[in-house]
């Protein structure tokens, strides 16, 4: 019998067509979603253990993320700047390519059957270092500075607090069954409220649309089935597949349009809601791009 809310495309698309239709909760959605975000990263890391953790795999398993965030997705973001003729568009694109990765990789990875204890580490390692490197990026490339206020926030709510909470609720002995299950209903009414608020300004500046939807497919779909190939050209193992289809397709674009707002203005914000969409439309995709070859994940988190 088909269930609905416990398969993760469904929810994704469902909440995409109802956002957009809608527009959304009609307050407090940037709440709404932050709570959405933060249930779903609860719910993912109660398969996680962090015993027997390896230091010298994790730095590997980092520096593989890193290379793909910060080397493959955010060069092709610079070169969509030094593309884009309008200031406000380059500087949204240069705000996009020095923040951290999604928060949400850690449930995607979850879902996909992925590692999901080594993107929760990479992960929350590429937000200490991104403290220094979304100030740095965006001086070099737009002369202003950001505050970090947003970014050291996002950090304690949604890795620090769920990572609490999931310690407890993993020793649940139903939690296997309805992990699934509370990723996907996370997801529904996430997307639900990021696809509301973005109708309006998409809509606002409809000649814009074009060019930043062909730049934010190739940023979003481009690279990532390029590094799924590539993985799997070379035969790497089925967890640094899932690890670079994420790291090198998901930024943090709520982030990101809360500073392109603050710093550079709303023209700022539009690479940021348009790539939102395209990444919608990626989450719901990468299941099926991942489709053969799943793993039974362990209690420990690990692939058995």
């Amino acid at each position: 019998m088909f269930r609905p809310w416990r398969s993760f495309p469904t929810m994704v698309s469902s909440g995409l067509v109802i956002g957009f239709v809608t527009g959304g909760f009609p307050s407090y959605s940037r709440e709404i979603s932050q709570l959405a975000l933060a249930l779903g990263m609860t719910f993912a890391m109660t398969e996680i253990s962090f015993a027997n953790i390896s230091a010298r795999t994790e730095f590997r398993r980092f520096v593989v993320s890193l290379v793909a965030s910060y080397g493959a997705l955010s060069g092709l973001l610079l070169i969509f700047a030094l593309l884009s003729p309008d200031p406000g568009i380059h500087d949204g694109w240069v705000l996009m390519a020095s923040v951290p990765p999604a928060i949400a990789v850690v449930p995607i990875t979850s879902y996909l059957r992925g590692d999901t204890r080594r993107t929760v580490v990479s992960l929350a390692i590429l937000y200490l270092i991104g403290l220094l490197l979304v100030p740095l990026i965006t001086l070099a490339f737009t002369h202003q500075t950001v505050p970090l206020t947003d970014l050291v926030l996002q950090t304690i709510l949604l890795i620090g607090l769920p990572m609490l909470v999931s310690r407890p609720l993993g020793r649940w002995r139903k939690i296997a069954y309805v992990r699934t299950s509370g990723v996907s209903i996370s997801f529904f009414f996430l997307v639900i409220a990021i696809a509301g608020s973005t109708r309006g300004p998409l809509l606002a500046r409809p000649e814009l649309l074009l060019p930043l939807g062909l730049f934010s497919a190739i940023r979003t779909f481009g690279i990532g089935v390029l590094v799924v190939t590539l993985g799997r050209a070379l035969r790497l193992p089925r967890d640094d597949q899932v690890a670079l289809a994420v790291f090198a397709s998901f930024k943090n674009l709520g982030l990101t349009v809360v500073l392109a707002f603050a710093v550079f203005g709303p023209i700022a914000t539009l690479p940021s809601i348009v790539s939102l969409v395209c990444e919608i439309l990626w989450l719901a995709s990468l299941p099926f791009m991942f489709r053969g070859g799943e793993k039974e994940v362990s209690a420990t988190g690990q692939p058995s």
